[in-house]
């Protein structure tokens, strides 16, 4: 089972999925797609602006999010249990 969230423009495209193997990442605009595991994550943060953001590294990584979307949020919601999951 894969959840996603996607947020297209005009000019770049973004996604991210999340699965049982961890998360994938897309951003046409800055480095292609990108590939991480739970255990990676270091931070994951939701701003005001219902922007979601993730930290692996010295990187962070951001895709907006539609807060009335059932399917954005259970991404969030699987995110952060498999990211709590593994780093307990």
């Amino acid at each position: 089972m894969s959840l996603k969230i996607t947020n297209n423009s005009l000019f770049a495209k973004h996604f991210l999925t999340v699965d049982s193997d961890g998360l994938k990442f897309y951003n046409s605009g800055l480095f292609g797609q990108r590939r991480f595991r739970f255990n990676q994550i270091e931070t994951v943060l939701l701003s005001p602006a219902h922007v979601l953001s993730f930290q692996v590294g010295n990187e962070i990584f951001s895709i907006p999010t539609k807060p009335d979307d059932q399917k954005h949020r259970n991404a969030i919601d699987f995110l952060l249990q498999e990211v709590r999951r593994t780093t307990q």
